[in-house]
């Protein structure tokens, strides 16, 4: 339901007789934002714009110096509908352009007036640093006439030799990419991290980004833009150049204003392609690691930072851009202001930010989502500097959580209190602050939750379970199927090899004639006979021994159980070696688990575990309880089975540098074997198994106490350690 608005204003007489004009360096341009017309004012001497309404505009475009206000107003009622702005609206938009310097009149200047003006913007710059102390600027040049002059060399890369140079390039750093891959993200972590590639980092970051803001600067110029500013940023310590871009507002094709906020992110990605070729073809080095770290930046960081909208660089205003929503992100976070205020708090004349049709999902969806962006990649930033670099990422830590939930609230709670906006609604307001902060609180703090571990682990068989070739020969005949149950003992495989055979034969005849000889040597030859029947125990060694790899080539169960043949439908006629495992006989005894427990968990589950109970992956509908039987002492960094590692399906991430088959962990883990508390026959070897152990139940805020303490003891014991 509407409300028709008052368009008389009880501070009009103060202002009527005011006689405005723009000042010179004001521009005025038309936009088109989701079908509606709005106009854009540029204030070409600060840089900064202002957008209004075509009602607005009318009215500011016939600001020449002549009229008053009054005048404007009265023509407003004769021309224009009465309701598309209203006196206190016109108040509003004068009041805000001559505090921002783009109006003048026939009141003399108020210099005390200009001054606290200075004061306040140099005073808000202060603030705005002092939020943000790790990203200062210092403005250095004008660079336009210098872009001005060597535009023709850089304008050819806006055409489409651009495009087809930047796919190109592209494309086949992306196949190179696919097909290095393993050699390019192995132990990639500590390669970032460590000392020599740091400095590498240090001075290949101001490099790619002067290449990233030249992309804005030239991509301005080359619709008609000017460029009056570049310098340097210090991001966190670090020096960045930097250039003004706000020139690309005034443009009034989205696309253009898309193409002067992604063109940084195109450099980047061009460059990071470039690297890609070169880190392929190089040798390693200082080249090839210098190309890594182009690839690192102008890919890794465009992806997660740069190029993503959810966070305020130049994917965020290509979006803005490309779905017609101005200042995005602050008015979706207007946005979800205003559904506080006029539903949580009651505000019937709480003004909404919306202007246009399908603003307002836009609006819920990004300033929730942002919001959840900015702690997760603040944390993992935080978490990943931390690991090396503790105190740093304490430090960033405590500024983050500042910054993006202790701020936040405080300026919450002083609206709450000081508001004039409130007066009539505060207790309300106060009443249900009150009430979300103790049920929050509550909840941390006093509703136990369950508290669970979920690992995952594997069926471990006997060692008797393997039925491996103990000797050489070709599968000839599978006596069983994947599935029989067949006893200790029992055939399972034949292998033949007609060279034993031939071989048997051989030897039987070499057995019979040393025994001739033996028979026809001269008795009183004691040297000789002794010489004879050594020969001859050796003939019939080798038979026993080649009569035995014959008997052999029948492969037998080694105990009770249900038969698994891996690949049974190529078996037959496979050449097996000794040693190789043709089949496995799993047992239908009560299986153990292998289970891996990460560290940060080991002590919750050796010291607070409640219950066990496990799924098989293959039946995962069934539980069953279970109990540990063996905890080995210590920490381990090698998996009992492959099926635990990353590789294998499972969580833990193998070491690159492990020699092959070693199943070596970056991060060590506790070891439990574990028994189903009732025993059940079950046959299933190598299974993996998800394990879940029941902690009873505990508040949220001890926990988080907890990880934060075991943070804490993990360092000390790792510093006192290196000490």
């Amino acid at each position: 339901m509407s409300t028709r608005r008052s368009w008389s204003s009880a501070s009009w007489y103060r202002v009527a007789g005011f006689r405005p004009r723009l000042r010179a360096h004001a521009r005025l341009h038309r936009h088109t934002y989701r079908g509606q017309v709005w106009y854009v004012l540029q204030d070409r001497a600060s840089g900064r714009f202002h957008r209004m309404s075509p009602e607005a505009h009318r009215l500011v475009a016939m600001m020449d110096g002549q009229r008053s206000l009054e005048d404007l107003w009265a023509h407003a009622m004769r021309n224009f509908d009465v309701d598309a702005v209203t006196q206190d609206e016109l108040v509003r938009v004068v009041g805000k352009l001559y505090s921002a310097d783009v109006l003048v009149g026939d009141v003399p200047p108020d210099i005390a007036e200009l001054s606290d003006r200075g004061r306040r913007g140099r005073r808000q710059k202060l603030v705005k640093s002092v939020l943000n102390p790790l990203a200062l600027r210092v403005p250095l040049i004008d660079p336009d006439d210098l872009l001005t002059a060597t535009m023709p060399l850089v304008r050819p890369l806006f055409g489409w030799i651009g495009w087809a140079l930047f796919f190109g390039v592209f494309a086949y750093a992306l196949a190179l990419a696919a097909i290095n891959w393993g050699p390019l993200t192995e132990n990639v972590v500590d390669r970032v991290l460590s000392t020599q590639n740091l400095i590498l980092l240090l001075i290949s970051y101001p490099a790619i980004k002067a290449v990233h803001e030249l992309g804005h600067a030239y991509t301005i110029k080359r619709w008609g833009g000017h460029v009056h500013e570049i310098g340097v940023m210090f991001l966190v310590f670090l020096p960045v150049p930097y250039v003004d871009a706000s020139d690309s507002i005034a443009f009034a094709s989205k696309w253009r204003r898309a193409l002067v906020g992604g063109a940084g992110i195109l450099a980047e990605i061009f460059l990071a392609s470039v690297a890609m070729i070169v880190w392929a073809g190089a040798e390693e080095g200082l080249v090839r690691a210098f190309a890594f770290n182009v690839m690192l930046i102008g890919g890794i960081s465009t992806l997660l930072f740069n190029g993503n909208p959810l966070l305020r660089f130049d994917g965020y205003y290509v979006l803005s851009d490309l779905i017609e929503i101005p200042n995005l992100a602050q008015r979706a976070n207007k946005y979800l202001g205003y559904l506080v205020q006029r539903h949580a708090f009651g505000l019937d004349h709480a003004e909404s930010p919306v202007t246009a049709r399908n603003e307002r999902a836009w609006f819920v969806f990004y300033g929730i989502a942002a919001y959840l962006y900015r702690i997760v990649i603040t944390t993992a930033i935080v978490g990943l500097v931390a690991t090396r670099f503790f105190v740093i990422g304490l430090i960033l830590a405590g500024w983050a959580l500042f910054l993006m939930l202790i701020l936040p609230m405080l300026k919450g709670l002083w609206y709450v209190i000081a508001s004039p906006a409130l007066r009539r609604h505060r207790m309300r307001a106060l009443g249900l602050v009150a009430g979300t902060v103790g049920a929050v609180v509550a909840i941390l703090v006093a509703v136990p939750v369950p508290h669970r571990t979920v690992v995952d682990g594997v069926v471990m068989p006997d060692p008797a379970a393997y039925a491996n070739a103990r000797t050489d020969g070709t599968v000839v005949e599978l006596m069983v199927a994947s599935g029989d149950r067949v006893r200790a003992g029992d055939p399972l495989v034949r292998l033949y090899d007609p060279l034993l055979e031939a071989r048997r034969d051989v030897l039987a005849a070499r057995v019979v004639e040393v025994q001739r000889r033996r028979e026809g040597a001269n008795p009183s030859d004691q040297t000789g006979l002794g010489i004879i029947d050594e020969e001859l125990a050796a003939a019939r060694a080798d038979l026993a021994e080649t009569e035995t790899r014959i008997a052999n080539q029948v492969v037998h169960a080694g105990l009770d159980g249900e038969v698994i043949l891996p690949v049974e439908a190529d078996l037959v006629g496979r050449y097996a070696r000794r040693g190789d495992m043709l089949a496995v006989v799993a047992p239908f005894a009560d299986p153990r688990i292998q289970v891996a427990v990460p560290e940060t968990s080991a002590d919750l589950v050796r010291s607070r575990t409640r219950a066990i109970a496990l799924r098989f992956a293959t039946d995962a509908g069934t539980s069953f309880d279970a109990r540990v039987v063996r905890a080995a002492p210590g920490l381990s960094r090698v998996l009992p089975s492959a099926v635990l590692s990353a590789q294998g399906g499972g969580g833990a991430v193998l070491d690159p540098a492990a020699r092959p088959g070693e199943l070596r962990t970056f991060t060590p883990h506790a070891q439990l074997e574990l028994a189903l508390s009732v025993p059940t026959p079950i046959a299933r070897y190598g299974e993996r198994v998800h394990v879940r152990f029941d902690h009873g139940d505990s508040p949220v805020a001890s926990r988080i106490a907890r990880a934060a303490m075991r943070v804490f003891l993990n360092y000390f014991a790792a510093t006192s350690g290196a000490a």
